[in-house]
């Protein structure tokens, strides 16, 4: 069985989505000094690859410490987006045949826009229409997870609509993964994993994000 890594190393001066906390890593004990290296880490919870809770847009929604495990890892579904242009909005029609009438709850765009990570074209990257979203929603999809830093527009806050794929979503108590590494590699059907740091009545939080292909691991089903 193998297992791929999806997440970005979290590093001093990474690129955050623009307004958010800055990530910081220093050494505040050493082995020489103090007997241990010990590094202070200082970052925002929508740093690196992360999972959006519903309470990030939601008033009295549930926070990253109420996701059961169970939410986040099973069959996902991949659906390879390849040749996206910037700013490009990906419509119903351009994923349906690959949705088909069922999807698993784990699905995944991936667009290949990560090889852009760091860069500011990173920020003008593609996003997904609302009918599209809604057209995964209602074939069974409770996780959407991302090789962009958002479903919806970057910095777009002209209209009502700026975040509808966010609000539809979280509104839903759906989940939201964001900033996924390497997800073009993976096959159309493979099991992944989103493991977050379980920080108690948060908002969102970096997670480890992992694919296993091959044999998968055994799960337990989501409630």
């Amino acid at each position: 069985m193998q297992m791929i890594d999806l997440s970005h190393p979290l590093h001093s001066g990474m690129q955050v989505y623009p307004g958010d906390p800055g990530v910081h890593l220093s050494t505040v004990l050493s082995r020489d000094a103090d007997g241990a290296d010990v590094t202070a880490v200082e970052l925002g919870s929508h740093s690196g690859t992360h999972v959006d809770a519903p309470s990030h847009t939601v008033p009295g929604g549930r926070t990253v410490s109420q996701l059961a495990l169970s939410e986040l890892t099973g069959q996902a579904l991949v659906i390879g987006l390849h040749g996206v242009r910037a700013g490009e909005l990906i419509d119903w029609p351009r994923i349906s045949d690959q949705a088909g009438h069922a999807v698993p709850r784990l699905v995944v765009l991936a667009t290949g826009w990560d090889r852009h990570f760091g860069t500011q074209t990173y920020l003008d990257h593609p996003v997904i229409s609302l009918d599209a979203v809604t057209g995964l929603w209602n074939r069974g999809m409770r996780l959407l997870a991302l090789d962009t830093p958002s479903p919806d527009a970057t910095m777009r806050t002209d209209s009502p609509a700026a975040f509808a794929v966010h609000e539809f979503l979280l509104g839903h108590d759906g989940l939201i993964v964001e900033n996924l590494r390497g997800a073009s590699t993976l096959p159309a059907s493979c099991t992944i994993g989103f493991f977050p740091l379980p920080l108690a009545g948060a908002d969102g939080a970096p997670v480890r994000a992992v694919a296993w292909l091959g044999q998968p691991p055994v799960f337990p089903p989501a409630q």
